[in-house]
């Protein structure tokens, strides 16, 4: 009967010094799974990006389903992520993306990096305008004629022409599509293939590809046709 007891309390002590472990080891997993990444959805610089909701409404989950918590009018928020849903540009209040709010209903000013590129978005309570910046790798050539050739060479291959920049805003008519600087539909433009209606967009130029008119959005990267918009 010693004996036995003598098992039962070292069992005992087995356990209570395991379990804590295990518990450790389920924490880690829970956090990997918030931290990591989803398709579409980006992370701004915190709290740099602050905003300020401009009418009382409900927030909406990932999937843009309205959920029972509210977002009062001139409650302020920092956004940790955006992402579009159905087109249109949405700010994530919690970094555990649970609660969405549309753009266009608050006030302030998102910044995010996607790549070399970096966007602000700047939102007055009804529209919002996107702005972009790209670091430009420098290359060095060792001869003027070299470049010269290239330049040429260059010329010759394209048929596409660009214009002087025109930063007047762009507010598009109907779903307008993004397409790369040879013309051709893209797929992940903020998420999304489109641009929703009536969202104003800040112009960076415009190219013509194959006789069409485009407005960059983001130069040699992102456009839109000059017919899907209304210039201001």
């Amino acid at each position: 009967m010693k004996l036995s007891h003598k098992l039962v309390m070292v069992s005992a002590a087995v356990l209570m010094g395991v379990s804590p472990v295990l518990g450790m080891a389920e924490n880690t997993v829970s956090v990997q799974a918030a931290t990591k990444s989803t398709n579409g959805v980006h992370n701004t610089y915190g709290k740099n990006s602050k905003v300020k909701v401009t009418k009382t409404m409900k927030f909406v989950d990932r999937n843009g389903k309205k959920t029972s918590k509210t977002a009062p009018k001139g409650g302020s928020y920092t956004i940790w992520n955006v992402k579009n849903i159905d087109g249109q540009v949405y700010y994530s209040i919690q970094t555990d993306l649970k609660y969405w709010i549309p753009a266009t209903a608050t006030e302030g000013t998102v910044t995010y990096k996607s790549g070399n590129t970096t966007y602000t978005l700047k939102s007055d309570g009804k529209k919002v305008t996107t702005s972009t910046s790209t670091k430009k790798a420098v290359k060095k050539t060792n001869s003027n004629k070299n470049t010269k050739k290239v330049v040429k060479e260059s010329t010759k291959k394209t048929a596409t022409k660009t214009t002087k920049k025109s930063n007047s805003e762009k507010t598009t008519k109907n779903k307008a599509y993004v397409y790369d600087k040879n013309g051709k539909r893209v797929k992940n433009y903020l998420g999304t293939s489109y641009i929703g209606k009536k969202i104003t967009v800040k112009g960076l130029g415009t190219k013509t590809i194959n006789g069409v008119k485009y407005y960059a959005l983001q130069p040699n990267h992102y456009y839109i046709k000059a017919s899907d918009v209304t210039v201001k």
